[in-house]
């Protein structure tokens, strides 16, 4: 059933080749052990702040889904913040779920892609997305899933890097992930596949800015705040989600 307020919002999201291609980055980078490692390097060491900051958003709720867990970095944040709530890490990737439960050990975790979460309506009261919404396919469809599966009052956090808007947002944004994100990977132990980082953050042209992003989620959910973090990073916070079903 479509959502006759629905905002007109450009649908975005990445290609699926596109997408296939960051999912396999990804496991590359992780594999190698360097991905978290570069991306501390990137954020001028800001990333862990920033990560407690945004699991601290989900407190009080009894389950929580880590969406796009990757290989467990964002859950390992959760678990021990969170240490009595139900944590279920998700993510497309079966390597990521397979190395998020070799690092994590006894989790519950769950194959799924934002746009069709393998859950029943209501289920959770926390949704987290740490850096892992902007590789979504179709970010309208993530929202619409995000507000089915969370409870009448349930919460969504996503954590994740913004359409840069001023000159001086671009130009650090440039630097950032076209030459930092190439140095980091060397220094860091990627190899010569840091020459290929710069691809991960292509995906920053697909997302939205802060306003609309702002905009897309009142469809989906009743109270929606954003708020500007260091270097290009946001965090939506949005609670009451609005159910169509």
């Amino acid at each position: 059933m479509k959502n006759s307020n629905e905002l007109e919002i450009k649908s975005k999201g990445l290609e699926e080749d596109f997408w296939k291609n960051i999912v396999s980055e990804i496991e590359n980078y992780s594999k190698k052990g360097c991905y978290e490692k570069v991306n501390i390097l990137m954020s001028l060491f800001t990333l862990k702040k920033l990560r407690i900051i945004a699991t601290m958003l989900a407190k009080g709720s009894n389950v929580i889904i880590d969406a796009g867990s990757g290989p467990g970095t964002s859950t390992k944040y959760i678990r021990v913040i969170h240490n009595y709530s139900q944590i279920i890490a998700m993510d497309p990737s079966f390597a990521m779920i397979k190395m998020a439960k070799d690092n994590i050990g006894d989790i519950n975790a769950i194959n799924g892609m934002f746009e069709d979460i393998p859950i029943k309506d209501s289920s959770a009261d926390a949704i987290v997305a740490m850096f892992s919404f902007r590789d979504a396919r179709n970010y309208n469809k993530a929202l619409r899933e995000f507000s089915r599966v969370l409870k009448r009052k349930g919460k969504l956090i996503i954590l994740d890097l913004y359409r840069p808007e001023s000159a001086l947002e671009k130009i650090i944004s440039f630097f950032q992930f076209n030459i930092l994100s190439v140095i980091s990977g060397l220094l860091m132990g990627c190899g010569k596949e840091a020459l290929l980082y710069p691809n991960l953050h292509k995906t920053i042209n697909y997302m939205y800015s802060p306003k609309e992003f702002i905009m897309l989620a009142r469809n989906y959910f009743e109270n929606v705040n954003f708020k500007k973090m260091p270097i290009i990073v946001g965090i939506l916070y949005a609670t009451d989600p609005k159910k169509f079903y």
